[in-house]
C-alpha cells in the first residue's frame, strides 16, 4: 500500500467513523482493511478514494458496510470454557447467596446479545443447574434492532448449535426441517431491548451476573469506561462480569472488580 493508499484509507475510516457514529480506534487496521476491502469487491470498487465518493453519494452503501464491519459470528457455547466455568462454578457461589436471602429469583444480563445466541446458552447452563422452582430471568440487549428481531424468533440453523449435543439440543430446541426454535422453558424468560452501551443509562439493578464479550473492541477507553461502569452500578455486590478472552477492563475500573480466572475474564464486583 503506497502512501497515498495510506491517506485514504485514514480518511475513509474518519468517514465512517463520522456518518455512522461508531469509533474504530479499537479495530485493528489488518481487520478493517480487511472488512472494507471485502465490501468493495461487493461493489465493483479497486481504491479508497473512489470508495469514499460511492460511500457518499449512495444512501443505504453505510448500512451495508457497517454490518459487514460488524459482523456477528456467534453460535451457541462459542468459546466454551467461560461456560463451563459459569455453569459448574459461578451458579453454585450464586445459589448459595441466593439461599441466604431467601431468594429464588436469579437476573443475568447478555450485553451485545447480537442474534441471541449467548443469552439462550445462558439460560441452557443455567436451568441444567438451578433447581426447578427457581426464576431465572435473562435480559438481552443490543444496539441493532435486526439483530434483536432475530434473537427473539429464536430460530436456528444446525451450525450454530453445533457445540451442542444431542441431549441439549432435544431439551431445549424444537425442530423443523432444517432449523431448531428455542422452546418455551418453565421459570426461563428473555427480555429483548435495544440498547445503547455507550450512551444509555443501566438497563436494570441487581444482576447476578453480566456478560459482555467481544464487544469492547468497538469503543475507545472513555466509551469503555463508560459501559464498565454501568455494569458495576447494574451489578449485584458479589455479580459477576464477563468479558472476552482478549479484552482488558480498563485501568481505571480494576479496583472495582476482583479477577476470578483471568484465562476467561471473569471478575467479581467488590
Amino acid at each position: 500500500m503506497d502512501v497515498s493508499d495510506i491517506d485514504y484509507f485514514n480518511l475513509l475510516t474518519n468517514k465512517i467513523s463520522k456518518l455512522s457514529g461508531i469509533v474504530l480506534d479499537g479495530y485493528r487496521d489488518k481487520y478493517l482493511r480487511r472488512r472494507i476491502d471485502l465490501r468493495m469487491r461487493v461493489v465493483g470498487i479497486s481504491d479508497y478514494k473512489e470508495y469514499m465518493r460511492f460511500l457518499e453519494k449512495n444512501e443505504g452503501e453505510l448500512a451495508a458496510l457497517i454490518d459487514t464491519l460488524t459482523i456477528n459470528v456467534t453460535e451457541f457455547m462459542r468459546d466454551k470454557t467461560p461456560f463451563i466455568f459459569f455453569k459448574d462454578k459461578l451458579i453454585a457461589d450464586i445459589i448459595g447467596r441466593k439461599q441466604k436471602s431467601q431468594s429464588k429469583l436469579v437476573r443475568f444480563w447478555s450485553a451485545g446479545c447480537s442474534n441471541g445466541e449467548e443469552p439462550y446458552s445462558i439460560g441452557i447452563c443455567a436451568k441444567e443447574v438451578f433447581p426447578e422452582d427457581w426464576n431465572i430471568s435473562i435480559y438481552a440487549t443490543d444496539i441493532d434492532e435486526k439483530c434483536l428481531k432475530n434473537a427473539s424468533e429464536g430460530v436456528y440453523c444446525k451450525d450454530k448449535i453445533q457445540n451442542l449435543d444431542h441431549i441439549l439440543r432435544h431439551k431445549y430446541f424444537e425442530k423443523s426441517e432444517d432449523t431448531f426454535k428455542v422452546k418455551k422453558i418453565q421459570n426461563l424468560s428473555y427480555r429483548f431491548k435495544r440498547y445503547d452501551l455507550t450512551n444509555d443509562s443501566p438497563i436494570s439493578k441487581h444482576f447476578d451476573t453480566v456478560f459482555c464479550r467481544n464487544v469492547m473492541i468497538y469503543f475507545n477507553e472513555t466509551q469503555k469506561i463508560k459501559m464498565i461502569s454501568n455494569f458495576y452500578d447494574s451489578l449485584t455486590k458479589g455479580g459477576y462480569l464477563i468479558i472476552g478472552k482478549s479484552e482488558t477492563l480498563p485501568t481505571e475500573m480494576r479496583s472495582l472488580f476482583e479477577p476470578i480466572s483471568i484465562k476467561d475474564k471473569i471478575y467479581m464486583k467488590i
